[in-house]
């Protein structure tokens, strides 16, 4: 069995609440915790922002007017996240919409522990370790862009583009306004790259850019459809920047 990174937050459609309690349990006795089910797909780009899965897990067959494949359709416009369906439904129509979409992965049901197992690892081994390695974060700033390393280019990101940066583990993502990064560097090599006016560390996971801020309280940041949390220990430095701006 592969090795496990438990920070993966999983989250898995389902409309069936008996089998989506069942696969719930089968997630956590391999070692996952944080999973989230949901039995269709509204708001799920909401749900997305909030909870922000390492890997969505769907059924083809959900609440609503919505299929899974449309919404697959809707995150892949949206986010870089791994996409597994899993699925009773194999006829040729509805593989042939499945492949428009370009899933990581397809399960048939009933399948196995096992099979569970070894697809979620080997395919989140292989998105994270992959994007990490072709994109690396660049030790270059200059004229208020920033450059990221990846597949052998060096890539500029307007900074006045990037909303919020959050590390996971070993990984750090980077979010602009309409893209998303994932760097194998830590969220201190990325803030020594950063102009220090700009941006402001807010949580030991999060650094945001304080001009893109639309809104603040106690306990959180807003950046468009954005909530990201402020802990205490960053709250009075935070604070302490607004204040001088109104001075």
């Amino acid at each position: 069995m592969f090795t496990k990174d438990p920070s993966h937050k999983i989250l898995f459609l389902e409309d069936n609440l008996v089998l989506s309690e069942t696969i719930k349990e089968l997630l956590e006795y391999i070692g996952y915790s944080e999973i989230k089910i949901l039995q269709s797909g509204e708001n799920i780009i909401h749900e997305i922002d909030s909870f922000n899965p390492s890997i969505v897990l769907m059924d083809i067959k959900l609440k609503g007017k919505t299929d899974g494949i449309e919404i697959a359709e809707q995150i892949r416009n949206t986010y870089s996240l791994p996409i597994i369906f899993i699925s009773s439904f194999n006829d040729p129509d509805t593989i042939h919409r499945v492949k428009n979409v370009n899933p990581e992965g397809f399960i048939s049901k009933p399948f196995s522990k096992e099979t569970l197992a070894i697809n979620l690892e080997l395919i989140l081994h292989n998105y994270y370790h992959q994007k990490a390695k072709s994109t690396i974060i660049a030790e270059k700033q200059t004229d208020g862009n920033l450059f990221i390393r990846d597949r052998g280019w060096l890539k500029k990101i307007n900074i006045e583009d990037i909303n919020y940066i959050k590390t996971e583990g070993s990984y750090t993502r980077i979010f602009t306004k309409d893209k998303e990064f994932i760097l194998r560097s830590t969220i201190r090599e990325i803030m020594a790259n950063l102009p220090t006016n700009k941006f402001i560390r807010i949580h030991k996971s999060y650094i945001v850019n304080f001009d893109n801020i639309d809104a603040v309280s106690p306990s959180e940041v807003m950046i468009g459809n954005s909530n990201i949390p402020i802990s205490k220990t960053y709250y009075a430095d935070l604070q302490a920047r607004i204040n001088k701006i109104n001075s």
